[in-house]
């Protein structure tokens, strides 16, 4: 008798009992597609990465709590979990699945714009912590717990086939679904393509590489374009440091730094009333590594809720483009000059809209430089300001020495890498490499 009762419920027990049909147990590329776009914006354009980096390169200044140690170089493993515990858990894994299901669904495109992100995001984390989990990084679900960690130089070959692929993916002519949910590029491959160079020149950049990095800019950003993810103008859709600097319990414990201020003022650069607020009557920049605060706060530039995280530019591919025609093995300063002149005048126009007065100011200030007059110091120190609220001005500072900074007194060097995290000391410390100090050059940067 038992036996025909087991055997009559085992014929009418629903296997799909258990699954809720309004909550998917794998979300489709549509829904991941934005998650992993806004979650690499909040953490490449947010708190711990911008503003960090901005502190340390004293655009602006830490004067309270947390920030003000910053300024005076104290980064603690604690410090950086938030940020390498969500790249890695969210835009990345995000990515990683995009990625897999594209391939499991024949749609390339999907992939593509993936790996463009997966990239990027992997080439912000190396270039602040060096060697990094990748290779073993997203087997979690496969019982790989403690991931190895992969040298900085096999992070950077994996940086170039990621975009290489990425490249193929997106120009791929079979294609089964088109993308959806894209909040930066709206499913166009063609800007998608345009960002994979722009993401090999400044890669190839950073590794001397100058020949590869021209080749890539040709296929990069015509004027106007730019890699951007746009934000809303409501509080719970808002721009990254506005939330930090705004709306949060912990915010308001930065302000603009002198350095960068009294550099814009020096010359009354049309951008300074977009990065800067008026204090006073004027514009004026706390010391930096002091608590000073009765100083000139953040401009709409990235202090709005509807401000966009920038990744890269038009603005960005000119200087990289001067450089290199500076720096290659037969140097052509006239060339070099022209596109630094471009650059300047594309980062006026996307900082002001194009204000009345960009004219007149670039012909008084930079139209007048030539193949005789033009240097790295000039092509870095614009590009310092072109590319604030980015991370790529550390990146710069750390490759080339400029712009000439002096630190803050007391405080000892400006440090070169961020500590690897407490989650991954404390869990992972089989692989953490050791570090003898933050002032200890990356490989890229060496």
């Amino acid at each position: 008798m038992s036996i025909l009762i087991f055997s009559g419920c085992e014929k009418w027990i629903d296997t799909d009992l258990n699954i809720d049909p309004d909550v998917p147990s794998e979300v489709p590329m549509d829904l991941l597609m934005p998650s992993m776009e806004l979650s690499l914006a909040y953490h490449i354009g947010g708190n711990r990465t911008v503003k960090t980096t901005a502190i340390l390169l004293q655009q602006i200044n830490g004067v309270a709590r947390n920030s003000n140690s910053e300024a005076n170089y104290v980064l603690a493993s604690t410090d950086v979990d938030d940020l390498w515990r969500r790249m890695y858990y969210m835009g990345m894994m995000d990515a990683v699945k995009v990625i897999d299901m594209a391939a499991e669904l024949e749609s390339p495109h999907y992939s593509g714009a993936a790996k463009v992100c997966l990239a990027m995001s992997l080439g912000t984390m190396t270039n602040l912590f060096g060697d990094i989990p990748y290779s073993e990084a997203f087997l979690g679900s496969e019982g790989v717990l403690t991931p190895a960690y992969d040298s900085q130089q096999n992070i950077y070959a994996a940086i170039n086939i990621l975009l290489s692929e990425a490249i193929t993916d997106l120009g791929a002519s079979e294609n089964v679904f088109d993308i959806e949910g894209d909040l930066i590029y709206d499913g166009d491959t063609d800007d998608w393509i345009k960002a994979a160079y722009a993401l090999r020149a400044r890669y190839a950049l950073y590794q001397g590489n100058y020949t590869d990095a021209l080749g890539y800019l040709a296929n990069s950003f015509a004027p106007g374009e730019n890699f951007k993810i746009d934000f809303g103008t409501e509080d719970n859709e808002a721009n990254p440091i506005f939330q930090y600097n705004t709306l949060s319990a912990w915010g308001a414990d930065i302000a603009m730094a002198s350095t960068f201020i009294d550099m814009l003022n020096g010359v009354n650069d049309p951008r300074l009333p977009f990065f800067a607020d008026l204090q006073g009557g004027i514009y004026v920049g706390s010391i930096p590594g002091s608590e000073d605060d009765d100083v000139s706060d953040l401009g709409d530039y990235n202090d709005t809720p509807e401000a966009p995280v920038l990744f890269s530019s038009y603005a960005e591919m000119k200087f990289i483009e001067a450089e290199c025609y500076l720096q290659q093995a037969v140097p052509d300063n006239d060339a070099a000059a022209t596109a630094y002149k471009v650059a300047v005048a594309a980062s006026l126009d996307y900082v002001t809209g194009g204000g009345a007065g960009n004219a007149a100011w670039l012909t008084a200030n930079i139209a007048i430089e030539d193949g005789t007059t033009i240097t790295l110091e000039k092509i870095i120190g614009q590009k310092y300001i072109a590319m604030y609220s980015t991370v790529v001005p550390y990146d710069d500072f750390r490759r080339t020495g400029y712009p000439v900074l002096v630190p803050v007194a007391g405080a000892g060097a400006i440090p070169q890498r961020f500590p690897y995290p407490q989650s991954e000391i404390s869990y992972n410390s089989a692989n953490v490499p050791s570090i003898a100090s933050l002032t200890e050059a990356l490989w890229i940067f060496d």
